[in-house]
């Protein structure tokens, strides 16, 4: 089970803060939230409470990634697998190690990133 201190749960709150996605990302209650138990608890061993601030923190953390490392997981990553399986159904057993390849992985990503089908 994972430990939330308040000394952590203060730090994802002020870096929330900072980088301007407490009001964006976050609705009135999930601020309540994370605002309330640093103060009230010092560890967080509720079951209840626990999966409640792991969804809020979960929220902030994927709103905090840039728009590349977004699209490196959600788009490249899988492009990466089905290009490596393609090359393995043609014969090619070291294509298998791409799936993997973070730099294989980024080279996509940038690729299709900067790729601009409105101009096609």
């Amino acid at each position: 089970m994972v430990e939330f201190s308040s000394a952590f749960l203060l730090r994802v709150r002020r870096r929330a803060l900072r980088s301007r996605v407490w009001f964006r990302v976050l609705d009135s209650a999930e601020r309540g939230i994370l605002s309330l138990v640093p103060r009230c608890v010092e560890v967080v061993r509720s079951p209840e409470l626990i999966l409640a601030v792991a969804r809020i923190v979960v929220k902030i953390e994927e709103a905090l990634r840039s728009p590349l490392e977004r699209f490196r997981s959600q788009v490249a990553k899988p492009l990466a697998v089905r290009i490596s399986c393609l090359a393995q159904s043609w014969g090619y057993e070291g294509a298998e190690a791409w799936a993997d390849d973070e730099a294989f992985i980024g080279c996509l990503a940038v690729n299709k990133f900067n790729d601009i089908s409105l101009f096609r």
